[in-house]
C-alpha cells in the first residue's frame, strides 16, 4: 500500500460539555467512533480498519474548569466497574491543571473537602507553558483548569468518577452527580504528583514532541498519530497545516518534511 493510502484523516467528532468541548481526534469508543473523511478508506470507521484499537486521542478546550476526577486503573477497575484509563496531557496553549493530591491527604480529608467546598486546597496545581506535558496514570486525582486547551492521549475508556464539581449546576439547575465512594476506591495513594516533561512513555503509548528541520524519519510500525503543533509539514506529497491531525497506518518507514516545525507523535 502506498504511503498516501496509509494516511487517515477523520471527520469532525465533537462532544459538547458543560465546561466546554472535546474534539475526539481518533477513537473506536462506542461513545464516538472516528470515521475516515477521505481517501480509499472514506466512510469507514476506525474500528473496521483497526479492530480493538486501544487508544483515544482528544483535543480538550476547557472554557471553565473540569470536575475533580479520577479514573480506575487495571488493579482497581474490577472493584469500581468501568474500564481502566491512563492518560497524558500536552498543553496546546499556556494554562493550568491540577494533578495529584498534596502530601498527607487522607480519605477523610477528601470527604470533608467535598462537603465544605475546600477541595482546591488538597490539589497540586501546575501552571504550564505550551508544549509541556503531564502524565496522569489511572488512580491519580486530577482536573483541567479554566481557559486551558490541551491535547490528550488516553486508553480507550470513558470511565470517570467525579469527586468534586466546584458546586456548579447544569442547564437543568441541578448539580451533577458525584461518585465519591467509587472515586475513593479508584485512588492510588502510592502515586506522586507528576513531573512536567516533554515526552511521555508508558505501557500503553509512547508520546514525543519532535522538532523537524528538513526531515524526520519514522519506522512506520504499528500506527503513528501526528499533530502539527507548531507550523506545518509535508508527508507523501501532501501539505498539512498547524493544528491538523493525521493517523498513519503501519507498513513501511516514512519521513515528515518541513523547513521548521514541531509535531506531536504517538506510537
Amino acid at each position: 500500500m502506498d504511503l498516501s493510502d496509509r494516511i487517515l484523516v477523520f471527520g469532525d467528532n465533537i462532544h459538547e460539555a458543560l465546561w466546554g468541548r472535546e474534539k475526539w481526534l481518533a477513537s473506536v469508543h462506542p461513545s464516538g467512533e472516528s470515521v475516515v473523511a477521505e481517501g480509499p478508506y472514506a466512510g469507514r470507521r476506525l474500528g473496521e480498519i483497526l479492530p480493538g484499537f486501544p487508544l483515544l486521542f482528544k483535543e480538550i478546550d476547557a472554557k471553565t474548569r473540569l470536575s475533580v476526577q479520577v479514573h480506575p486503573n487495571e488493579a482497581t477497575a474490577p472493584a469500581t466497574g468501568g474500564s481502566p484509563k491512563t492518560e497524558m496531557w500536552c498543553m496546546l496553549d499556556d494554562g493550568f491543571v491540577y494533578a495529584g493530591l498534596r502530601d498527607g491527604v487522607s480519605p477523610a480529608d477528601i470527604e470533608r473537602a467535598v462537603a465544605d467546598g475546600s477541595f482546591e486546597e488538597l490539589l497540586v496545581r501546575y501552571d504550564l507553558k505550551a508544549g509541556e506535558c503531564v502524565f496522569i496514570p489511572g488512580g491519580l486525582v486530577h482536573a483541567i483548569g479554566d481557559g486551558t486547551r490541551l491535547y490528550e492521549v488516553q486508553q480507550s475508556s470513558d470511565t470517570t468518577f467525579r469527586l468534586y464539581d466546584w458546586d456548579r449546576v447544569g442547564a437543568d439547575g441541578r448539580k451533577r452527580e458525584l461518585h465519591v465512594e467509587k472515586a475513593l476506591k479508584a485512588i492510588d495513594c502510592s502515586l506522586q504528583p507528576p513531573v512536567p516533561s516533554r515526552d511521555v512513555k508508558c505501557p500503553f503509548f509512547d508520546f514525543r514532541r519532535v522538532a523537524v528541520k528538513g526531515a524526520a524519519a519514522f519506522p512506520g510500525e504499528g500506527f503513528t498519530a501526528i499533530r502539527a503543533f507548531r507550523g506545518g509539514f509535508r508527508l507523501a506529497g501532501r501539505d498539512f497545516s498547524e493544528g491538523d491531525d493525521i493517523f498513519v497506518l503501519g507498513g513501511a518507514p516514512f519521513e515528515v518534511e518541513s523547513p521548521c516545525c514541531e509535531i506531536l507523535v504517538t506510537t
